[in-house]
């Protein structure tokens, strides 16, 4: 939490104590999604996109819809 009003501070260039009395949730949430994305965009940059490309065979598929669509009551 400490971290979130420094950078919430930092980025509205205000005292870590004003964000106490003026930030509500919607600058948390901003913050907070912010933070993660720039954090991925490192990761990603720093470790390289590592997941192998699921591919998945036509019939594989068809069968997943149909599955999709028995389940729903759907023909």
């Amino acid at each position: 939490m400490i971290m979130l009003i420094d950078t919430l501070s930092e980025r509205y260039g205000i005292l870590p104590s004003e964000v106490m009395t003026r930030a509500n949730t919607f600058d948390v949430f901003i913050a907070d999604t912010a933070i993660g994305y720039k954090n991925a965009v490192q990761e990603r940059a720093m470790n390289g996109d590592k997941k192998a490309p699921v591919e998945y065979k036509q019939s594989d598929l068809q069968a997943m819809l149909d599955r999709t669509k028995s389940k729903n009551g759907k023909s």
